[in-house]
């Protein structure tokens, strides 16, 4: 008896990198895309999150937006991005409908015209040139030309915030918090040289006492930098704005930094 074998569901997420993005990604495809986007992330800031971790204690929530963002996401603790992300990260992230595309309506060459096609795109004409005729009309036409925000027109339960902020920076951001949680009473100093954050300000042999404390300062200053933003990226994200590192009500500011 021959069994009809059912299609592989597949997912769109804004959130992928361009080249990826506007294909449809079977659950475990996505996971391996997902790892290191903005969307792991978010789930790393959940999870070190003081501000969850007793909301989800004690019952203590800061703010409606942060308790439905718990409960959107989920409990983390004992989790795995990767056991997440199959669970129910992808259920958060994707699209509900097929991104839109350009189509060709109608193939003219069919009634005997072969100069265009329709919405009229005439074929005797360079691309370049083309690309040039395309340009000026979105210009004309499209109302959000200058800043289109695609999170704007996404359908997925949880959307990205609009920001130029790279997966790669926060990450990092978020790896020092997280080196800094495993040990406060360190010098600020000693966390930057540990994971190499800026090697000129590395202690060598040979330095002289006074190379030494302005390396240390500037070591210290740029750990202080990547921790306020980071703290600042946890607040946001556990209120379910994410990515953002703007100042945060939460965060204590301090004018002394440590060495």
């Amino acid at each position: 008896m021959q069994t009809t074998q059912l299609p592989k569901l597949g997912f769109y997420f804004k959130g992928f990198p361009e080249d990826v993005r506007f294909r449809r990604h079977t659950i475990p495809e996505s996971l391996e895309i997902a790892r290191g986007t903005l969307y792991e992330t978010w789930y790393r800031c959940l999870k070190l999150s003081p501000y969850t971790k007793v909301g989800a204690k004690k019952g203590f929530w800061r703010s409606e937006e942060q308790q439905l963002t718990y409960q959107r996401f989920g409990d983390l603790a004992g989790t795995t991005f990767d056991s997440w992300w199959v669970e129910k990260g992808f259920e958060l992230f994707k699209e509900k409908g097929n991104f839109k595309r350009i189509d060709v309506l109608k193939d003219s060459t069919k009634s005997g015209n072969a100069d265009k096609l329709l919405l009229e795109i005439p074929l005797t004409v360079s691309p370049a040139t083309l690309k040039v005729q395309f340009d000026r009309l979105l210009r004309l036409h499209h109302p959000q030309y200058n800043r289109f925000d695609r999170w704007r027109h996404s359908t997925a339960d949880e959307k990205l915030n609009p920001s130029r902020l790279t997966s790669v920076s926060l990450n990092l951001y978020v790896s020092v918090y997280e080196h800094w949680t495993k040990n406060k009473n360190a010098a600020r100093y000693k966390i930057g040289e540990e994971m190499s954050l800026n090697p000129r300000y590395v202690v060598k042999h040979g330095d002289f006492g006074g190379d030494v404390r302005e390396k240390h300062l500037q070591m210290s200053l740029i750990v202080s930098e990547y921790l306020e933003k980071a703290k600042n990226l946890i607040a946001h994200a556990s209120e379910g704005k994410f990515p953002c590192t703007d100042d945060h009500d939460w965060i204590e500011r301090s004018t002394r930094t440590r060495q």
